[in-house]
């Protein structure tokens, strides 16, 4: 198996953000949220990210009548690495997008994803996402939907919060108050 040169640039630039999360000091709230909305004749995209370390980029075109969009973001700090990615396209009859979020933290962990098909009408799609830490929480949601005749949409989502011991003797968790 070999990776593209762009996903290898990408596992990269992960590795570093969660390099630079784990030893910057300063307190900070991270997060990012993507989106594609896809229709006949157009499409959108957006990306946002908010963190000490922060990358936002979206993309998208409308040619010949196939319509792509696709947006990515990661924040990261001290309290972790948030990422969202969204992607859609729509040809003739048919749109699809899909849209992942995940967030990894000391104080938790969040992972979701939707996608939606549509065919028939007018074949919109919309999808994306958001996740991040705000106040020591991790949170996030997947969002997809679809506007043509016969259109099937999906979400799941998962968020693990936890609090972690203030100190640890002996196999013993000792807490202070």
């Amino acid at each position: 198996m070999t990776l593209s040169n762009t996903k290898k640039t990408l596992l990269g630039c992960v590795a570093t953000l969660m390099i630079a999360a784990a030893t910057a000091t300063p307190a900070s709230a991270q997060r990012a949220s993507t989106f594609v909305d896809i229709f006949r004749g157009g499409a959108e995209a957006g990306a946002s990210a908010d963190g000490q370390l922060k990358f936002a980029k979206s993309k998208s075109s409308s040619r010949n009548g196939v319509q792509f969009g696709h947006g990515f973001a990661v924040g990261a700090g001290p309290n972790g690495i948030a990422l969202s990615n969204s992607i859609g396209g729509g040809a003739g009859p048919l749109g699809v997008a899909h849209n992942m979020n995940m967030t990894i933290s000391p104080n938790g962990t969040h992972i979701s994803h939707g996608g939606v098909v549509s065919q028939g009408g007018n074949r919109r799609v919309t999808s994306g996402g958001s996740t991040g830490i705000q106040n020591g929480q991790v949170y996030g949601g997947s969002e997809s939907t679809g506007h043509g005749n016969r259109t099937r949409a999906w979400s799941n989502s998962r968020t693990r919060n936890w609090t972690q011991p203030s100190s640890f003797q002996g196999g013993r968790i000792f807490r202070r108050n």
